[in-house]
Protein backbone atom coordinates (compact mmCIF):
# COMPACT_ATOMS: atom_id res chain seq x y z
CA UNK A 1 0.00 0.00 0.00
CA UNK A 2 2.59 2.18 0.91
CA UNK A 3 5.01 1.40 -2.19
CA UNK A 4 2.19 1.88 -4.18
CA UNK A 5 1.83 5.84 -3.07
CA UNK A 6 5.32 6.66 -3.25
CA UNK A 7 5.26 5.37 -6.89
CA UNK A 8 2.38 7.18 -7.57
CA UNK A 9 3.99 10.55 -5.91
CA UNK A 10 6.83 10.32 -8.00
CA UNK A 11 5.12 9.89 -11.38
CA UNK A 12 3.65 13.31 -10.07
CA UNK A 13 6.57 15.00 -9.85
CA UNK A 14 7.47 17.87 -12.04
CA UNK A 15 10.62 16.61 -14.24
CA UNK A 16 9.35 12.97 -14.18
CA UNK A 17 10.37 11.79 -17.87
CA UNK A 18 7.33 9.66 -19.12
CA UNK A 19 3.87 10.57 -17.80
CA UNK A 20 1.33 7.76 -18.07
CA UNK A 21 -2.33 8.00 -18.88
CA UNK A 22 -4.54 5.71 -17.03
CA UNK A 23 -7.22 4.38 -19.35
CA UNK A 24 -9.84 2.71 -17.31
CA UNK A 25 -10.31 -0.89 -18.39
CA UNK A 26 -12.96 -0.55 -21.15
CA UNK A 27 -11.15 2.11 -22.37
CA UNK A 28 -7.77 0.01 -22.80
CA UNK A 29 -9.28 -1.53 -25.90
CA UNK A 30 -9.33 2.28 -27.73
CA UNK A 31 -7.34 3.28 -30.41
CA UNK A 32 -6.05 6.12 -28.32
CA UNK A 33 -5.54 3.75 -25.73
CA UNK A 34 -2.95 2.01 -27.64
CA UNK A 35 -1.22 4.86 -29.40
CA UNK A 36 2.72 4.18 -29.01
CA UNK A 37 4.97 6.92 -28.39
CA UNK A 38 5.73 8.86 -31.12
CA UNK A 39 2.38 7.73 -32.94
CA UNK A 40 -0.53 9.71 -34.20
CA UNK A 41 -4.00 8.97 -34.57
CA UNK A 42 -6.29 10.63 -36.92
CA UNK A 43 -10.26 11.54 -35.96
CA UNK A 44 -12.70 13.02 -38.63
CA UNK A 45 -15.75 14.03 -37.38
CA UNK A 46 -18.77 15.25 -39.38
CA UNK A 47 -21.68 16.84 -38.03
CA UNK A 48 -24.89 18.95 -39.16
CA UNK A 49 -25.70 22.40 -38.19
CA UNK A 50 -28.14 24.58 -39.56
CA UNK A 51 -26.23 27.45 -41.21
CA UNK A 52 -27.58 31.23 -41.28
CA UNK A 53 -26.03 32.75 -44.66
CA UNK A 54 -25.30 36.50 -45.92
CA UNK A 55 -24.41 36.66 -49.67
CA UNK A 56 -22.66 39.89 -50.61
CA UNK A 57 -23.07 40.79 -54.62
CA UNK A 58 -20.74 42.13 -56.94
CA UNK A 59 -22.96 44.95 -56.65
CA UNK A 60 -22.41 45.44 -52.90
CA UNK A 61 -25.61 44.22 -51.98
CA UNK A 62 -25.83 42.36 -48.74
CA UNK A 63 -29.00 39.06 -49.11
CA UNK A 64 -29.82 37.36 -45.97
CA UNK A 65 -30.77 33.84 -47.35
CA UNK A 66 -33.23 31.01 -45.40
CA UNK A 67 -30.91 28.87 -42.86
CA UNK A 68 -30.25 25.22 -44.55
CA UNK A 69 -28.43 22.57 -43.00
CA UNK A 70 -25.34 21.77 -44.32
CA UNK A 71 -22.52 19.19 -42.68
CA UNK A 72 -19.11 20.88 -41.40
CA UNK A 73 -16.24 18.36 -41.17
CA UNK A 74 -14.00 18.19 -38.65
CA UNK A 75 -10.15 16.65 -38.42
CA UNK A 76 -8.18 16.28 -35.14
CA UNK A 77 -5.03 15.13 -35.48
CA UNK A 78 -3.52 13.22 -31.83
CA UNK A 79 -0.21 12.65 -31.51
CA UNK A 80 1.68 10.85 -28.17
CA UNK A 81 5.01 12.48 -27.44
CA UNK A 82 6.29 10.54 -24.60
CA UNK A 83 2.67 10.10 -22.47
CA UNK A 84 2.09 13.89 -23.19
CA UNK A 85 -0.86 14.39 -26.13
CA UNK A 86 -0.40 16.94 -29.15
CA UNK A 87 -3.62 18.08 -31.16
CA UNK A 88 -3.41 19.37 -34.42
CA UNK A 89 -7.19 20.68 -35.07
CA UNK A 90 -9.11 21.47 -39.18
CA UNK A 91 -12.14 22.46 -40.56
CA UNK A 92 -13.65 21.68 -43.59
CA UNK A 93 -15.54 23.75 -46.33
CA UNK A 94 -19.23 23.54 -45.78
CA UNK A 95 -20.92 20.94 -47.61
CA UNK A 96 -24.96 20.11 -48.54
CA UNK A 97 -26.14 17.34 -47.70
CA UNK A 98 -26.38 14.77 -47.91
CA UNK A 99 -22.57 14.27 -47.24
CA UNK A 100 -21.40 11.26 -49.42
CA UNK A 101 -17.53 11.60 -49.08
CA UNK A 102 -17.27 11.58 -45.62
CA UNK A 103 -17.46 7.59 -45.66
CA UNK A 104 -15.01 8.35 -48.47
CA UNK A 105 -11.97 9.44 -45.61
CA UNK A 106 -11.89 6.21 -44.75
CA UNK A 107 -9.83 4.82 -48.01
CA UNK A 108 -8.15 8.51 -48.52
CA UNK A 109 -8.41 12.16 -48.00
CA UNK A 110 -8.75 14.73 -50.80
CA UNK A 111 -6.70 17.71 -51.06
CA UNK A 112 -9.69 19.23 -52.25
CA UNK A 113 -11.85 19.04 -49.16
CA UNK A 114 -10.27 22.19 -47.98
CA UNK A 115 -8.97 21.13 -44.58
CA UNK A 116 -7.77 24.25 -42.90
CA UNK A 117 -5.49 24.86 -39.72
CA UNK A 118 -6.93 26.49 -36.59
CA UNK A 119 -4.93 25.02 -33.69
CA UNK A 120 -1.98 23.03 -32.46
CA UNK A 121 -2.45 22.38 -28.57
CA UNK A 122 -1.60 20.15 -26.20
CA UNK A 123 -4.44 18.68 -24.64
CA UNK A 124 -4.99 17.77 -21.24
CA UNK A 125 -5.30 14.04 -19.94
CA UNK A 126 -8.96 15.12 -19.52
CA UNK A 127 -9.36 15.55 -23.59
CA UNK A 128 -7.64 12.01 -24.18
CA UNK A 129 -10.07 10.58 -22.29
CA UNK A 130 -12.96 12.04 -23.84
CA UNK A 131 -11.51 11.06 -27.20
CA UNK A 132 -11.62 7.21 -25.60
CA UNK A 133 -15.16 7.53 -24.61
CA UNK A 134 -16.36 9.10 -27.75
CA UNK A 135 -14.83 5.51 -29.39
CA UNK A 136 -16.74 3.42 -26.65
CA UNK A 137 -20.13 5.76 -27.08
CA UNK A 138 -20.67 5.03 -31.43
CA UNK A 139 -22.00 2.38 -33.13
CA UNK A 140 -20.79 0.48 -36.47
CA UNK A 141 -22.81 2.41 -38.99
CA UNK A 142 -25.11 0.13 -40.79
CA UNK A 143 -24.95 0.25 -45.03
CA UNK A 144 -27.76 3.12 -45.17
CA UNK A 145 -25.41 5.36 -42.49
CA UNK A 146 -22.11 5.66 -44.18
CA UNK A 147 -23.37 9.37 -45.72
CA UNK A 148 -23.85 11.51 -43.40
CA UNK A 149 -27.57 12.60 -44.24
CA UNK A 150 -30.77 14.25 -41.78
CA UNK A 151 -31.03 10.55 -40.31
CA UNK A 152 -27.70 10.45 -39.91
CA UNK A 153 -26.36 13.53 -38.35
CA UNK A 154 -23.24 12.87 -36.27
CA UNK A 155 -20.07 10.31 -37.57
CA UNK A 156 -16.32 9.94 -36.70
CA UNK A 157 -14.37 8.30 -38.38
CA UNK A 158 -10.71 7.22 -36.32
CA UNK A 159 -7.81 6.47 -38.36
CA UNK A 160 -4.30 4.97 -37.66
CA UNK A 161 -2.52 3.48 -40.48
CA UNK A 162 -4.46 1.43 -42.41
CA UNK A 163 -6.65 0.76 -39.57
CA UNK A 164 -9.79 2.28 -39.46
CA UNK A 165 -13.35 2.80 -37.42
CA UNK A 166 -16.26 4.41 -38.58
CA UNK A 167 -18.77 5.23 -35.48
CA UNK A 168 -22.30 6.58 -35.62
CA UNK A 169 -22.60 8.79 -32.15
CA UNK A 170 -25.98 9.76 -30.88
CA UNK A 171 -26.49 13.20 -29.60
CA UNK A 172 -24.58 16.29 -30.37
CA UNK A 173 -20.97 15.53 -28.91
CA UNK A 174 -19.31 17.84 -30.79
CA UNK A 175 -15.26 16.45 -30.14
CA UNK A 176 -14.27 20.81 -30.92
CA UNK A 177 -16.46 21.50 -28.14
CA UNK A 178 -15.57 18.91 -25.89
CA UNK A 179 -12.02 19.05 -26.08
CA UNK A 180 -11.07 22.86 -26.67
CA UNK A 181 -14.15 24.27 -24.60
CA UNK A 182 -13.00 24.40 -20.41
Amino acid sequence: MVGRRIIQLICCLPGFLIAQMNFSEPMKKTLIAGLNNGDSLTYYQCHVEIVQQDLQTAGGQTLSVAPEKCSITEKFIVFNNNGNYRIKYFVSSVIALPNRRFSGLKIREKKYWNFKSLKDTVIAEKGVKLLAAIELKGKEPTEYEFAVTKYSTNQVIIKRGKKFKQLVIEGDYLLSKLIFEK
